[in-house]
């Protein structure tokens, strides 16, 4: 059994530069998740460690491109083939950087997605690419981690992230803890926390998601640390919220305070 008291605190920043990991250092951040390099020039992944060095703020993770209409893994393998130099130029910068995990969406949310017969076919499209990607992944020094996600996303309940781990021994989980609508997270963390190494914090109202600060939602926190704590977890608490009211300054505090729940 792990100790929430251990976790370090971290935060999604979008682009990754000297000046945005100094601004999380000063902010009392341990880590960073990324989405892309300053001034998209992949020479700029090489000085990551010396940003990290100069700051000592690690870049913990990519997440890697998604939004309706591009770069979803249950798409067509033609359209998917199509996608996947974007995915691979990250995975590839993130192996010269030394960054280890890469976050991904396993589907967008297209209306076809309700109908389970389009379901399973497109899920099956998802396993494949999925887990080719991940290959990708490891041959590059990195994890591919599966995001759970909300409403009728693939991965949207613990029974469909299952498959996702069962499919790909190597691939593993980013747990976002405001996307879980079709069960509780301690009933989550039961089936599928082992498979669990980042997470995405932020707090919603149960109805959808919101990215809103931890404790101004529903979310009960001790519960959520209890779980995780019981599955052995050993990943940061990396925030992804919505700064309305808020800048980064506010997350070590607030994740200090979690800590004593």
């Amino acid at each position: 059994m792990t100790d929430r008291k251990q976790w370090k605190t971290g935060l999604s920043i979008g682009r990754a530069s000297e000046e945005s990991l100094q601004h999380a250092a000063d902010a009392g951040l341990d880590l960073v998740e990324i989405s892309c390099i300053q001034d998209d020039d992949p020479a700029n992944w090489a000085l990551v460690p010396e940003w990290e060095k100069k700051t000592g703020v690690k870049v913990w993770s990519i997440h890697l491109p998604f939004g309706r209409g591009a770069y979803r893994p249950d798409d067509t393998d033609e359209n998917w083939e199509s996608f996947l130099p974007v995915h691979k130029a990250l995975i590839d910068g993130g192996g010269v950087a030394g960054i280890k995990h890469m976050v991904i969406h396993a589907s967008g949310e297209d209306v076809e997605l309700r109908s389970p017969e389009t379901r399973e076919v497109r899920f099956q499209r998802a396993l494949r690419h999925l887990s080719d990607l991940s290959d990708y992944c490891k041959a590059h020094g990195s994890t591919l981690c599966v995001e759970v996600l909300p409403r009728f996303c693939i991965g949207n309940c613990s029974d469909e992230i299952q498959r996702i781990m069962e499919y790909n021994p190597d691939i593993r989980l980013c747990f976002d803890v405001n996307h879980l609508l079709k069960e509780s997270h301690t009933e989550f963390v039961k089936k599928v926390g082992k498979y669990a190494v980042t997470t995405h914090i932020s707090d919603y109202d149960f109805v959808d998601e919101k990215h809103w600060f931890p404790m101004e939602g529903n979310i009960d926190w001790n519960e959520v640390q209890t779980a995780l704590e019981q599955a052995d977890y050993t990943g940061p608490f990396l925030y992804e919220v919505a700064f309305t009211g808020h800048v980064w300054e506010d997350v070590k505090p607030n994740h200090e305070k979690l800590k004593t729940l």
